[in-house]
């Protein structure tokens, strides 16, 4: 329509016409036509000749969580001032989905991937590892691979809420978990038992492992034996959908809080805070796990010996459920 060559008209829809010293009345009636035409550059075609996608992708195990819905906003909103698009998947703790869907987003031409690893996906990582395919760990890490990851000091959450009830006078502390071999789990377990050691407890310290999949019958029964047998004053629960689950079962028994048993969660949600004994949470830095692992991402795309390890502090938010006069 202009009446010159393709390649001219390339070189100035790439901004180029001043390095090739094309004229300017030329440059304004491609840019005009193009315009008028409104032409777009194919981008598959684009993408196929640069070698990039602009393309990344994110695995998280439930979407539905409101912790995993959060980290896709702010990665999808960092990753869009970087000039990258997400993929969002959810793999519903599944290894076989969790594998079936890195394969897919490979196919789909991702420059990088995000990952929330599920339970037994540790041989999965460590093939994206020996690829040297640009990964990073989001929330759970493998210790034993050295991977990039961005994730919460775990070990330093439980520490921090089992010292804030020992010094509200509670003592026979009890924590709910999922029955998992998740480095994330462990550190936290293990956070609450060294802290309980440390302040000569051993003999105090109860571990209930649930289901992962269908955890709230476990969790009944677990309170109930914890409760009813074991006489415990206090019970921490590992994760947000464990302290949901947990609230239900505490309101079936008329267990009232924290006069019966104080209560400490994981993640703040609205049902902790609307609850008729605000529940007292560790708080993650979710903004700043999320932001984390897309920055540590690009910057290994970009630079393929890159690598960081970032583990965020925690905040305990303190609320009714676990306050009484020492």
């Amino acid at each position: 329509m202009v009446g010159v060559s393709p390649a001219l008209v390339s070189m100035v829809l790439n901004g180029k016409a001043e390095q090739y010293r094309i004229g300017e009345e030329v440059a304004r009636r491609v840019a005009e036509t193009a315009k008028e035409m409104h032409y777009a550059p194919n981008l598959v075609a684009k993408n196929l000749r640069s070698g990039k996608t602009q393309l990344v992708g994110l695995i998280v195990t439930d979407i539905s969580n409101p912790f995993y819905s959060a980290i896709a906003r702010i990665v999808e909103d960092r990753a869009s001032e970087l000039n990258y698009t997400v993929l969002i998947s959810s793999t519903d703790e599944n290894l076989k989905n969790t594998e079936r869907l890195v394969d897919v987003l490979l196919n789909k031409g991702v420059e990088g991937l995000i990952l929330v690893p599920c339970d037994g996906s540790m041989n999965l990582v460590q093939r994206l590892y020996e690829s040297h395919f640009p990964t990073v760990l989001l929330d759970r890490y493998f210790p034993d691979i050295d991977l990039s990851s961005s994730c919460l000091d775990n070990y330093r959450a439980t520490e921090l809420a089992t010292e804030h009830l020992l010094g509200q006078g509670y003592k026979n502390v009890a924590l709910i978990a999922y029955n998992t071999e998740m480095h994330h789990i462990l550190d936290r377990i293990s956070g609450y038992e060294d802290t309980m050691k440390n302040a000569g407890l051993s003999s105090y310290i109860h571990v209930r492992k649930v289901n992962i999949l269908n955890p709230k019958p476990d969790i009944r029964e677990a309170l109930e034996e914890l409760i009813l047998r074991e006489h415990v004053d206090a019970v921490m629960f590992l994760t947000n959908m464990l302290a949901t689950n947990g609230l239900y079962c505490l309101n079936e028994m008329n267990v009232k809080i924290p006069d019966d048993v104080a209560v400490v969660g994981f993640n703040g949600n609205d049902a902790f805070n609307l609850f008729y004994s605000p529940i007292t949470y560790v708080k993650q830095p979710i903004e700043q796990i999320a932001k984390q692992s897309i920055d540590i991402l690009i910057k290994r795309i970009k630079k393929s010996n890159y690598k960081s390890k970032v583990f965020l502090e925690p905040e305990l938010v303190i609320q009714k459920s676990s306050q009484k006069d020492v």
